[in-house]
């Protein structure tokens, strides 16, 4: 559940180029066990009007680099900068943000419109301008026809949705939202999460989304911020963060990934040479690796032939690709798709996944204690840093 909480009633206005920044910030705990250090000198910059996600798992400082976006929490150095203007001192109240956290916080005995109207009128607006802003967001948030309905009259996406509109109505420069969909169940969270991305594309108030899934911040975001121990792993895309993570720790958190050990041999123009498997083969050089280094590679990216003899057949790179006989050792049947798990000559596990179609039978796919051939293209390993001590 959702609770929102308004920071400013009336921010400046927006500057087409203005981004939010932070500088440098570290927040140290002060615990019974000693000092905690929740984040390390982070650096980051949110573009204006993007929808940006801070992923990790629990205790990696997400929530912390949140509420000192906010304001609830100070950092113990460095800044944060609201158009170029440092606001790490201004309290909450005076910076033109909205926070919607996990619980709804409706007033019970306020009906939609009054709930929704409620931080306006804190800030004095006009009774006029107050009707006219919240009809405007009760048709955004497809709220027409329940302005005088209480909370417990509303399902709970209802009131998920009057939580928000309560924050989009006093017009904030930043929207911030600390997992405001992991109380919700798995369908309507689905529902939900496609509900808020298309709300922000409409407003397009510049926004910061903290989660632990996964899934909500590769279908919502624009760029993911992927933490890990206070630490940023990465900052990109979400198809940059899925195809070509920069280290073991994202491309194992997010979806899954094999890891196969290398050691670099040469590096050219055309990519890295490594030694993977028993054999040499080219990949993409992401560059700034030191040497040691490990490869990963998506399940969906192995391709699994039939091959009934594997003793018989040796590793082999043929026109970039290698190809390593097994036995496979686990089918999982998912539906939509097939995991299998196959084991290498040399005892290495692969995952591979297929995905099916309405024409395909999935009792023609391969089955446990059968021999393949596992294809490993060049292209599609990548080559990041092991998990940090």
């Amino acid at each position: 559940m959702t609770t929102t909480m308004h920071l400013a009633a009336e921010p400046p206005a927006a500057s087409p180029t203005g981004v939010l920044r932070v500088e440098g910030v570290r927040k140290v705990f002060d615990t019974k066990r000693g000092r905690h250090e929740a984040l390390k000198s982070i650096d980051l910059t949110i573009v204006d009007g993007e929808f940006l996600t801070i992923l990790g798992p629990s205790g990696c400082g997400k929530t912390t680099l949140l509420r000192i976006l906010a304001g609830f929490e100070d950092p113990t150095t460095g800044d944060v900068l609201l158009d170029d203007a440092v606001i790490t001192d201004v309290p909450p109240n005076k910076r033109p943000m909205a926070m919607v956290f996990q619980s709804y916080a409706l007033f019970p005995h306020l009906t939609v419109f009054e709930n929704i109207a409620y931080g306006l009128r804190i800030a004095k607006v006009p009774k006029e301008e107050i009707a006219e802003r919240v009809d405007v967001v009760l048709s955004i948030m497809d709220l027409v026809g329940l302005a005088d309905r209480l909370p417990t009259q509303l399902s709970g996406g209802q009131q998920q949705r009057v939580a928000l509109a309560r924050s989009v109505v006093i017009r904030p420069r930043v929207l911030l939202f600390d997992e405001p969909l992991s109380n919700l169940d798995a369908r309507l969270r689905d529902q939900m999460r496609s509900e808020l991305r298309r709300i922000q594309r409409q407003l397009g108030i510049t926004s910061v989304y903290v989660t632990h899934d996964q899934t909500e911040a590769m279908a919502m975001s624009d760029r993911i911020v992927v933490m890990s121990e206070g630490r940023i792993e990465q900052v990109g895309t979400p198809t940059e963060v899925y195809r070509s993570p920069a280290t073991l720790f994202v491309a194992d958190f997010i979806g899954k990934a094999n890891v196969l050990n290398a050691t670099s041999r040469s590096r050219s123009t055309a990519g890295l040479t490594v030694h993977v498997l028993g054999v040499e083969l080219e990949v993409p050089d992401p560059g700034g690796l030191d040497e040691d280094f490990v490869l990963v590679l998506r399940p969906e990216d192995v391709e699994l032939q039939r091959f009934p003899s594997p003793n018989d057949h040796s590793v082999r790179t043929v026109e970039g690709r290698v190809e390593a006989a097994g036995w496979v050792r686990a089918v999982e049947y998912l539906g939509a798709a097939t995991q299998l798990t196959t084991e290498l000559l040399d005892g290495t596990l692969i995952e591979s996944v297929h995905h099916h179609s309405a024409h395909e039978d999935p009792t023609e796919l391969p089955g446990e204690g059968d021999g393949v051939l596992a294809v490993l293209h060049g292209h599609a390993l990548r080559a990041v840093q092991p998990l940090q001590p």
